[in-house]
């Protein structure tokens, strides 16, 4: 079973490797960067994360994912150099790790898939709702968020967090074919 942890206890479930994780989703955020710019799956990041760590190393990973993303999109995208696009990209950080939080408010739900179900939605909601806050006091208003716009972050979201968990998955597989190869014990896996 996948490492499924509440804000302040240990595992819920058995332990998945918190490296292999934390490399998922921040390559997963630097893939997802490059390909989606603007609409990078923060909400879906910061469910994997929530729900794999504890409160600290959550907020960490997603940091860590959200620097890479802002370096991808200052040095390979083109993102102007300008205060307000930096206070975006301060917003986009912050609205993220309010989602972690609100993930790990959450009570534990009777089943993984659940867990995850809820966690999502709750991390999505909550990270759009710190995008339009932060639309009233910064430039751009908060044109980016028409019914089609709001959809297709959704859509965005909801395949990127699928993704990662499929390879998240396949890299746990993996390891474990190799620790049982090399007579280890394999990790558990699930979700």
């Amino acid at each position: 079973m996948t490492t499924i942890l509440s804000p302040d206890s240990k595992p819920r479930a058995g332990a998945f490797s918190q490296p292999v994780s934390t490399a998922v989703i921040v390559a997963g955020c630097v893939c997802l960067s490059a390909l989606f710019a603007c609409a990078t799956p923060f909400a879906a990041l910061a469910t994997l994360a929530a729900l794999t760590y504890r409160r600290y190393q959550a907020l960490a990973v997603v940091a860590a994912a959200w620097a890479a993303n802002q370096a991808i999109g200052y040095f390979l995208l083109g993102y102007p150099w300008t205060w307000d696009s930096a206070a975006w990209g301060v917003a986009i950080g912050m609205s993220a790790s309010l989602a972690v939080l609100a993930v790990m408010a959450l009570p534990p739900a009777r089943s993984a898939a659940l867990s995850v179900g809820f966690a999502f939605i709750a991390a999505f909601v909550v990270y759009q709702a710190g995008l339009y806050a932060a639309s009233f006091v910064l430039p751009g208003g908060d044109a980016g968020f028409t019914a089609s716009v709001v959809g297709y972050v959704f859509l965005v979201n909801t395949a990127g967090l699928v993704l990662l968990m499929i390879t998240r998955q396949l890299l746990a597989a993996a390891g474990g074919i190799l620790r049982t190869a090399s007579g280890a014990k394999p990790l558990p896996s699930g979700l």
